[in-house]
């Protein structure tokens, strides 16, 4: 029976006019044009980029370490053959060994293929299972399962249906993620790692759906290309390669867009004034119509764009001028490995490598020091002992921080790891200044365009510091990338590792003297003297 089915499967593919992937479903879901640019146009995407690389990298090593938790008596054609091929001979090295468990075993019906990750024999069939690098979706109580993202289900579902054209029973299907509460024991025990989430019968509904799904893709493929301009299916839920050649071709928009709204509030009350008044410029509102609980941040916002000029409120220093000595300025930078490599450590837990300090020990009068790891070890209690050198514990004095969540997140997960600690590492907690509401609360410029991120706003006060002057390594995913290929390419000179690490520490060091730049334009002091 298995056998008739490949030859009669087979021939269907053959006649097919083309073969579409689960990918290439995927891109269309994503977005129709993304489909067409890349059958059509690949050489518009745009070039690869370090978010790009990293989730190809983490993707394929969470696949890796799934495969390695099966055992190894596993089925794996690795055929390079076209895709009806290769489904034939994995679906004879399934009739031949029934009782193995089969990993990245392509399939077809009609003209979709499909690799799925792996079929577990079980009493009725195989276990469909779908290896994400995603965590476990949790509620906010950490423990009750939350529902997984769309685009995981749509996943399962074009397998599922592939999966139903080809003799191979399904017993469940499940996807296999991340569990981002287990923490490494270390040893090489990587039990735990994952936790399937069961497939329950809502995922039949998807199903139902896929034909419909390849025969609109194959309408848009024959087609034009699509009318699309860019919105939230750009980065939703992956960063699109083409985002660069459709934005060039979308209508020019007002100068100052009513998106400028920062926010998840000031995307709200954009959404309804575009919709409600027709407004798709932040100069049409009145300020009555700016409102909110940071209606004065939007009108500060709206006023800047009027006139062409940066706004500084009045008394913004006044929550800085009375801070004692030494005041310090910190910086972390992480790592947040999908399969952890030290003992404690949880998936995707951020564990910093690298930070940047400057002192003032007293006005204008700085020093500094810093901090990297490039060893491959647990950089963690190196790091708390040098920040601790760095930063006496016992002092008073403030540590200036951008954007708190990040830092006090770093510093409250070494407490965790190393509980020696704990008590010095709160009182440095105890002491964080965010700078970051401050700035909302009292500084925009026009050139920021509704964004407060400290790269945005260190060109406004201090011009001749830009982040994108840095070359490789201007901004924290690229730093990661950069930690990655100096810690773990084996094929990596000394000469190569050397550059990664001062063009961390100059991007690091960058971080912490732009906050001494912000702290002194809050404080309206002019620019200080860079060490």
């Amino acid at each position: 029976m298995i056998s008739s089915h490949i030859i009669e499967n087979l021939e269907c593919c053959k006649a097919a006019n083309a073969m579409f992937t689960k990918s290439d479903l995927a891109s269309f879901r994503q977005c129709p044009k993304r489909l067409w640019l890349e059958k059509n146009a690949p050489d518009t995407a745009d070039p690869g980029n370090a978010i790009t690389w990293r989730r190809a990298r983490d993707g394929a090593i969470v696949g890796e370490k799934a495969r390695e938790l099966l055992g190894a008596n596993l089925l794996w054609p690795q055929s390079q053959a076209s895709a009806p091929e290769a489904a034939q001979a994995a679906l004879k090295l399934i009739a031949d060994a029934p009782e193995k468990t089969g990993v990245e075993i392509p399939l077809v019906r009609d003209d979709l293929s499909a690799r799925v990750d792996a079929l577990i024999p079980a009493a009725k069939g195989y276990v469909l299972q779908e290896t994400k690098a995603s965590t476990f979706p949790l509620r906010a109580d950490k423990v009750t399962p939350g529902k997984p993202d769309g685009h995981l289900l749509d996943d399962i579902a074009i397998q599922l249906w592939v999966m139903a054209g080809n003799p191979l029973p399904v017993a469940r299907a499940e996807l296999n993620l991340l569990d981002n509460q287990w923490r490494y024991p270390g040893g090489g025990d990587y039990r735990g790692l994952f936790r399937p989430m069961v497939m329950d019968d809502s995922i039949n509904e998807r199903v139902l759906q896929v034909s419909q799904w390849l025969a609109d893709a194959k309408r848009v493929l024959a087609g034009p290309k699509p009318d699309l301009t860019t919105g939230k299916q750009c980065h939703d839920p992956y960063p699109c390669p083409f985002f660069t050649h459709c934005s060039g071709l979308d209508p020019k928009g007002p100068d100052h867009p009513i998106e400028l709204l920062p926010g998840v509030g000031g995307q709200y009350l954009a959404r309804k004034l575009r919709e409600t008044k027709g407004y798709t410029s932040l100069l049409e509102p009145s300020i009555e119509e700016l409102t909110g609980k940071e209606a004065p941040l939007y009108r500060r916002i709206q006023q800047a764009h009027r006139s062409g000029r940066p706004i500084l409120e009045a008394n913004c220093g006044t929550a800085l001028a009375d801070l004692p000595w030494p005041r310090y300025y910190l910086d972390f930078e992480g790592i947040d490995l999908p399969v952890p490599h030290w003992a404690g450590v949880r998936p995707y837990e951020q564990v910093p490598f690298q930070w940047s300090c400057h002192i003032e020990r007293q006005p204008g009068a700085f020093e500094h020091r810093e901090f990297l790891d490039l060893s491959g070890n647990d950089p963690s209690l190196p790091c708390i002992h040098a920040l601790l050198q760095a930063i006496p514990p016992d002092e008073v004095g403030p540590v200036f921080v951008y954007h708190k969540t990040y830092e006090e997140g770093r510093l409250k997960d070494l407490s965790k790891r190393h509980a020696d600690h704990a008590a010095a590492l709160q009182r440095l907690i105890v002491r964080l200044v965010d700078l970051l509401p401050l700035v909302r609360e009292s500084y925009y410029h026009p050139a920021m365009r509704g964004s407060f991120s400290i790269k945005r706003v260190l060109p406004t006060i201090a011009p001749d510091l830009d982040y994108s002057e840095l070359g490789g390594v201007s901004d924290g995913t690229a730093a990661q990338v950069a930690y990655l290929y100096a810690v773990y390419d084996s094929g990596i000179s000394s000469a190569q590792k050397e550059q990664y690490r001062q063009a961390l520490l100059r991007y690091c060091m960058l971080d912490t003297w732009a906050m001494v730049e912000v702290t002194y334009h809050l404080l309206q002091l002019g620019r200080p003297a860079q060490v």
